[in-house]
């Protein structure tokens, strides 16, 4: 309630001022404020749209979280208030002569669901140079990661299921061995796998893996502290692309004890 009355007197002492200061007023009827507060700690909200939902006309807050209603139409309109990160507020504002205070509008924050990123973790105090050239990677986010703490968390899991719960295609072979490996769509290359995938280059510690341990079935991702991937030649840290592959790169980097 206290926030709610600062809010108050702050647009009532702006509506004096804009009247004291303008050279030409506008009338009372048409100079009507709209304040925009955040309604858990006051302050005023700056960038909010005000909308005219009938007209489609629109305009947004000042720093001061105020905005002048001389775009509705005489006797008002539906007002639409609203930014990211609040919720929206929608009410009947009237424009007359007899309707002159000003609007106070006190926008509720509310929690943004945001799209499942591996690379935002907080990054650990890695003693292996190669886990911290890892985290330095994973900070950019040009390719796709997996961190320490999702891998701690699927120790029990498979790796060709992890590979794929980062949007990566896993081909397996339908007979003895039976390896699986992370592929592209791409066509033409001299990594490409039986039935037209593109088998990705795999690292292990910055070593090429070209033998029967590229199988992502066969890393234990209980003895993994760090994944990244990256899907083309354009992407790739060039200390990775010597071979000049068109398929793509997975790097493994061993967990530390």
């Amino acid at each position: 309630m206290k926030r709610f009355v600062a809010a108050l007197l702050v647009l009532n002492a702006l509506s004096n001022v804009c009247e004291a200061q303008s050279p030409a007023p506008l009338p009372r009827s048409r100079g009507r404020l709209l304040g925009v507060f955040n309604a858990q700690t006051g302050d005023p909200i700056e960038g909010a749209e005000v909308l005219d939902v009938l007209n489609k006309t629109k305009a947004m807050t000042t720093a001061t979280g105020t905005v002048t209603l001389s775009f509705l139409p005489d006797g008002g309109s539906m007002v639409r208030v609203q930014k990211i990160g609040f919720a929206p507020y929608a009410n009947v504002v009237a424009i007359s002569e007899a309707d002159t205070v000003p609007v106070t509008v006190m926008l509720t924050p509310v929690a943004q669901t945001l799209p499942t990123v591996l690379t935002k973790e907080a990054a650990r105090p890695y003693t292996s140079p190669a886990l911290r050239d890892f985290e330095e990677r994973r900070l950019r986010g040009e390719g796709r990661f997996i961190g320490e703490d999702l891998l701690r968390k699927n120790d029990s899991r498979r790796m060709t299921d992890l590979i794929r719960q980062i949007g990566v295609s896993v081909q397996c072979a339908k007979t003895f061995p039976y390896a699986c490996f992370a592929v592209s769509s791409r066509q033409g290359s001299r990594s490409a796998l039986r039935g037209g995938g593109c088998s990705f280059d795999v690292y292990i510690d910055g070593l090429r893996i070209s033998d029967e341990r590229r199988d992502l079935e066969k890393i234990r991702i209980s003895e993994i502290g760090g994944v990244e991937v990256y899907s083309g030649p354009a992407t790739i840290p060039p200390l990775y692309n010597m071979t000049g592959s068109t398929c793509g790169v997975v790097l493994f980097w061993s967990r530390e004890r």
